[in-house]
């Protein structure tokens, strides 16, 4: 007896079709149809040759000339700081000790019914010492028996002392708390036995925000995100407690099958602090990652170096011994350089872990360029990925050193692929990588680069699902307007 075998033929989910698909492989850059299978592309080209790969459950979208390009990657902002906009009190441009405490009395004024009162951004060069030890005397010198000094929780409690006052440091692992807040935190403490106070634990003693207003704000930042067409984003700059409860709203939303973009945390040091804390905390938030799949990772360390603004300034010995740990773990690295002398010390870096062997991807972001004179001296500086300096209040990913709508599509889609360390999954639309696709009516590649942040995005496609229909969204609007008029 003969027995026949045959191999079943898999058939795509989705496929896009009679529309330009722009497809940022050099040796297909123009495609008319794209077949996607589960998360990944199945096949890109001819509608006419897709026969085999079409099913009766195969869902057909038919593009009627619409333009489908690479899903955007937003790889120069935060979302997380976007969303918690307004919501604090930003205390980035205090520069004294008074600064700070006129600011917490003011905004204690103007929210009487904020039961905490919660601010970001101190150096913390303006809080003020805690013992006489640390108080201003001169080493060796006596200190009068009667000398007087104010605690830092005392000097705080002199602008508000009815209320929680509850200050996160710049560097992210410093805070500064009032007599009430402390009365607060030691009663807590004492009864749940903790006998390690630490940042983490302050700020889940007091939640000073609203889970139900962030969740909200979170969905309305994400539909915006998708409107412009990203299907990715990089979050900048912002500590660890912001984007770790941004994070709870997006997983929220991950579990319920909402998601609308990939999300690539990174852990913001912006002074030196010991390499194995750093490589911990890097560690930690890449577990609570893991059963994410795709969607959200936590494989990249963003060092924002500013050493003319910073009350502990990275020497290079500190910034060489963080990167030389980090990279042996595995992490990618966003390295924010302001200027031209921490842009240097950022080449200096670079060259120190490419001579170890380290071949992680490694980024320098930063408005300075170096000449060829300054890199004479250098082996690997070729091997960095340069972009200009990031914004993380901008209204869009779109604006930086580009000077033509292509090249902007580029670092939209390549380029930024690459910087996330996903240039093999991400950036083109090729077979086997990720089908994440923006649609666009008008062709984007005949804008004018000052309109291209405007645009609005038809359709945005996530690991082959349709996550955004702007004409479903609008039709939604309409009926609950409507709804709520005849109510």
């Amino acid at each position: 007896m003969a027995f026949g075998f045959f191999k079943k033929v898999e058939t795509a989910d989705l496929v896009f079709h009679n529309g330009h698909i722009y497809t940022q492989d050099p040796e297909l850059p123009w495609a008319e149809a794209v077949a996607c299978k589960g998360e990944k592309i199945m096949g890109v080209g001819n509608f006419e040759n897709m026969d085999s790969i079409i099913g009766k459950d195969t869902q057909i979208v038919d593009l009627e000339g619409k333009y489908l390009l690479p899903g955007f990657i937003d790889i120069h902002r935060s979302p997380v700081l976007n969303v918690f906009k307004d919501r604090y009190l930003d205390l980035s441009q205090c520069f004294s000790t008074e600064d700070v405490l006129d600011a917490v009395a003011d905004w204690a004024e103007e929210n009487p019914d904020a039961e905490v009162i919660f601010g970001y951004g101190y150096t913390e060069d303006l809080k003020p010492a805690d013992s006489l030890e640390e108080a201003d005397f001169e080493e060796g010198e006596e200190i009068p028996e009667d000398a007087e000094f104010l605690t830092s929780s005392q000097v705080l409690s002199q602008a508000c002392d009815d209320r929680p006052v509850v200050l996160l440091c710049a560097n992210c692992v410093n805070c500064w708390t009032n007599e009430t807040a402390d009365q607060i935190i030691i009663e807590t403490a004492q009864e749940e036995f903790v006998q390690h106070i630490t940042v983490g634990y302050v700020l889940n003693l007091f939640i000073p925000f609203d889970f139900d207003e962030i969740e909200a704000a979170v969905r309305s930042e994400i539909s915006d995100l998708a409107d412009k067409g990203f299907t990715s984003v990089l979050n900048l700059q912002s500590p660890d407690y912001f984007e770790n409860l941004y994070q709870d709203s997006i997983i929220g939303m991950f579990n319920e099958g909402e998601m609308r973009q990939r999300f690539f945390g990174a852990l913001l040091v912006n002074r030196p602090l010991l390499p194995q804390g750093v490589v911990h905390r890097l560690m930690t938030r890449r577990t609570n990652c893991m059963e994410l799949g795709n969607m959200i990772h936590a494989d990249m360390l963003n060092l924002y170096v500013d050493n003319e603004n910073s009350p502990i300034p990275f020497t290079q010995e500190a910034l060489n011994a963080i990167l030389t740990d980090v990279c042996d773990r595995g992490f990618d690295i966003f390295l924010e350089a302001i200027n031209r002398s921490d842009m240097l010390m950022a080449y200096e870096a670079l060259e120190h872990v490419r001579g170890k062997g380290y071949k992680n991807m490694f980024v320098i972001a930063s408005d300075s360029e170096p000449s060829a004179d300054e890199m004479a001296d250098y082996i690997y500086w070729e091997s960095a990925f340069r972009t200009w300096g990031t914004n993380v209040f901008a209204p869009g990913s779109l604006t930086g050193s580009v000077n033509s709508t292509e090249e902007a599509i580029d670092h939209l889609t390549v380029v930024a692929a690459e910087v996330i360390g996903m240039g093999d999954q991400l950036g083109s639309i090729e077979g086997g990588k990720l089908a994440d696709f923006v649609i666009f009516d008008e062709n984007p590649l005949e804008q004018d680069l000052k309109i291209l942040p405007r645009l609005h995005a038809s359709m945005t496609v996530l690991g082959g699902e349709i996550v955004y229909d702007a004409e479903a969204e609008n039709d939604m609007e309409m009926y609950n307007l409507l709804a709520s008029q005849h109510l």
